[in-house]
């Protein structure tokens, strides 16, 4: 029988540290070189200009988990609807379908807590979140999550009313006041990076928010919001500081990681600088190496996260009843 998880049933099922889990068991699977993972696809349909849709596809196998799976997505004018299919790696068996609106945000926000923990200097304090959508609240969930150290948070976004919301958002999310945690509102992206420790853009800018004059030593930077070629929300010169310029996966980066994309062509950035971070993970390439280093984490997403966290979602769902078995492939 294969299970099926509404999205409801993921968000009675889903938390932060089960997400960071995953995360760091599909970097660690992907490091060791048993992972696998293939790259987002786009199809575009081109039925109507004036309303444009999208399928997109990617896929993943962690042996560990003995799992595999694809996340598959629409994308119209309506909005996004996403779904992760879970087959078990040793007998093809179609384990689980998994509703993935939410899924995808704590995956995404764990990417960046989990990179951030490896990254970004141990005495970090504050962090700006330049968004402040659903992904922002999940971004600094994470974080905070992964870096408890973490007591100052500077939001800003172009949007006056979510940035008027997002500490009542957060909290919702979180499902806790966090005592030590300040979050301040600002008025400008400047104003929010400019001497913050670490920095998280989580946009849907189609040209840069973050500017490489605000960028000072040792700070840590995330792209987290782009994974288009033609858009950008790190402007070059960000991506030129950066000592060490880290992916999350080398083949999915060079054909989406915009932010990268556009600093090799203006000649501020050589692919041959970017580590994934599987490697760092694992051992074979270094992190951080000093204090006063700008790292860079540019995520995409990908599917082996989704792959993961899917998998720990089924394990808890079948412990505890929660989800609808369903009868395909069953004569």
């Amino acid at each position: 029988m294969t299970r099926f998880l509404s999205e409801a049933d993921v968000r009675s099922l889903a938390s932060m540290p089960l997400a960071l889990e995953a995360v760091h068991a599909a970097f660690r699977s992907l490091g060791s070189g048993r992972g696998a993972n293939i790259p987002r696809d786009r199809l575009f349909p081109g039925i109507d200009p004036a309303r444009p849709t999208s399928l997109q596809v990617m896929s993943g196998a962690l042996p560990e988990y003995d799992a595999m799976g694809l996340k598959v997505y629409s994308t119209a004018a309506g909005g996004a609807r996403f779904l992760v299919l879970v087959y078990r790696a040793s007998t093809g068996e179609l384990r689980g379908i998994v509703e993935a609106d939410w899924l995808g945000r704590f995956r995404t926000g764990a990417a960046t807590g989990f990179a951030s923990s490896l990254l970004a200097r141990p005495d970090s304090a504050t962090v700006a979140i330049i968004g402040a959508g659903g992904q922002a609240i999940t971004q600094l969930l994470a974080l905070v999550t992964a870096m408890p150290q973490i007591s100052h948070a500077r939001v800003w976004s172009r949007s006056e009313e979510r940035r008027a919301t997002f500490a009542e958002a957060y909290q919702l999310v979180s499902g806790q006041r966090i005592p030590h945690l300040d979050i301040e509102i600002c008025g400008t992206a400047e104003d929010a990076i400019v001497g913050a420790d670490i920095v998280i853009a989580i946009t849907n800018a189609r040209t840069p928010v973050v500017r490489g004059e605000w960028i000072r030593s040792g700070m840590h930077v995330v792209g987290a919001g782009i994974n288009r070629a033609d858009v950008a929300e790190l402007d070059s010169d960000v991506v030129s500081r950066a000592d060490l310029v880290v992916v999350d996966h080398l083949a999915g980066a060079m054909r989406e990681a915009g932010d990268l994309i556009a600093a090799h062509a203006s000649g501020h950035f050589n692919w041959s600088r970017a580590v994934e971070l599987g490697a760092i993970v694992a051992g074979t390439s270094p992190g951080r190496t000093s204090q006063d280093q700008v790292t860079l984490f540019e995520s995409q997403g990908i599917a082996i996260e989704d792959v993961a966290l899917a998998t720990l979602l089924l394990d808890r769902a079948e412990a505890s009843g929660i989800g609808d078995q369903l009868s395909i492939f069953n004569s």
